[in-house]
């Protein structure tokens, strides 16, 4: 989405992908007696739809994130009316890429006095810098949808190469995605916080009790974390198969630390922005560990390159490619644009 280091630009040219609807869109599993994640069923790729999430009070519901289209969160917002008829109070943006907040809309015109929940950097972030990154993306899509429907069609990558099953699902999917991201209008303009929240925000309602927590930079400077009792949303910070890394926008050097006040929540249950329930601290360790040893890399390099283009001839992180992608072509691609370049310019732009 806008903002990372790699835009759907990017799929035309690894050309990775999938046979859109052979799965459901998502799934809707229950972790509590109250708390629900509607996690997306997409092969991994380079274009994402956010998990979300829907915790019921006794009167009304908190949602945690929106989709990347009114399309998406429509029917997203179906299904959550299936498990739970009641009115959406609360709508928590766990950062502020499209994939988690264009589905805002929808929920105001469902329910006229729902307030939208965001850490306080989205104020101006969304209206300036996230406007022109929109723009820039958006431009972007129409070619990258032919380049990436001339590749499903031949069966071949750019490379010449016959495109594998796994690849053909992977971009069938993005293919799929993007035509959701060409329904938001030029003129999209998103809904800024009703509560922006530094630090903390405590939602204590008849029935629940939820705290939206920030908890420091990783994946944005505007991440949040939802926790309500022993599961926590984590928004964009944890990812799978890898995470997604921007080097604009994205805190490397903050994102271990950021991680470790997470774990500190003791948690049972991670839900990510991208990617299957967590019941476990694994991958949360794995990029903590990531973030962490890039980092050390690059401060090791820097100490006898002057540039970051000599720098980066010297810091090699295959082993770390080959811990989150193994022998897969379509993770080893997300990879490589998600992590090996943006991770690398990011931890040695930002200090």
């Amino acid at each position: 989405m806008p903002g990372y280091a790699v835009s759907l630009v990017a799929s035309s040219l690894f050309v990775i992908s999938s046979v859109a609807g052979a799965t459901e869109e998502f799934s809707v599993v229950r972790l509590s007696d109250h708390v629900f994640a509607v996690v997306r069923n997409d092969p991994p790729g380079f274009a994402v739809e956010s998990n979300s999430g829907f915790i019921e009070c006794r009167d009304h519901l908190v949602i945690v994130d929106a989709q990347s289209n009114e399309a998406a969160t429509r029917r997203t917002l179906e299904a959550i009316r299936k498990r739970a008829n009641k009115p959406v109070r609360y709508v928590v943006n766990t950062h502020w890429h499209d994939d988690h907040i264009v589905g805002n809309r929808i929920y105001r015109e469902a329910f006229a006095d729902v307030r939208f929940v965001a850490h306080q950097a989205s104020l101006t972030y969304l209206p300036g810098d996230g406007k022109q990154n929109r723009d820039k993306f958006h431009r972007a899509i129409p070619d990258a949808l032919a380049g990436m429907r001339k590749t499903l069609e031949s069966g071949r990558t750019k490379a010449g190469q016959p495109l594998t099953d796994e690849q053909r699902a992977s971009l069938a999917s993005d293919i799929h995605l993007a035509e959701g991201y060409l329904t938001v209008p030029d003129d999209f303009v998103p809904m800024l916080a009703d509560v922006p929240v530094s630090d903390k925000f405590e939602i204590r309602e008849p029935g629940c009790a939820v705290d939206v927590l920030a908890l420091g930079s990783a994946h944005t400077t505007g991440d949040l974390v939802v926790r309500v009792a022993d599961v926590v949303f984590v928004g964009d910070m944890i990812g799978a198969p890898v995470p997604l890394v921007g080097a604009d926008q994205s805190r490397v050097r903050e994102w271990s630390g950021t991680l470790k006040r997470a774990r500190d929540l003791n948690a049972k249950v991670i839900v990510p922005g991208h990617g299957p329930v967590m019941r476990d601290y694994q991958q949360l360790d794995r990029i903590s560990l990531l973030m962490a040893t890039i980092v050390k890399r690059v401060d090791e390099a820097r100490a006898g390159a002057e540039t970051l283009e000599v720098a980066r001839n010297r810091i090699d992180i295959s082993d770390l490619r080959k811990q989150f992608a193994g022998d897969s072509l379509v993770n080893g691609a997300l990879f490589d644009a998600y992590v090996t370049a943006p991770a690398v310019t990011n931890a040695w732009n930002i200090q």
